[in-house]
């Protein structure tokens, strides 16, 4: 009996871990500061985003290809809480859309 529950926990934990689906999505620029270790960056900022739904995430951009914005709405996906942007987006290049749209 000990060990049906037990393999019932397990298969409860698993379910409640499953992986969740990857959607696309935009979220705005809620900051753009140095890179954190600037003696290995210099030449790096690193861009902070968050979704309308409270997911986060952030990427390294070159100064020099920098081209958002705090307020600008990039695109990239979701997956849970973790926003994932775009490889190009903020860059020169790469799909930014203003905040006045």
């Amino acid at each position: 009996m000990r060990t049906f529950r037990l393999t019932l926990l397990a298969i409860v934990l698993l379910a409640a871990c499953s992986e969740q689906p990857k959607r696309e999505a935009w979220a705005a620029v809620v900051s753009i500061a140095p890179h954190p270790n600037p003696k290995w960056n210099p030449d790096e900022m690193v861009v902070t985003v968050r979704s309308q739904e409270g997911a986060m995430g952030s990427k390294p951009v070159l100064t020099a290809r920098l081209k958002c914005r705090v307020g600008d709405t990039v695109h990239g996906s979701v997956q849970g809480l973790a926003f994932t942007l775009d490889d190009h987006a903020c860059e020169r290049g790469g799909p930014t859309k203003p905040s006045h749209l």
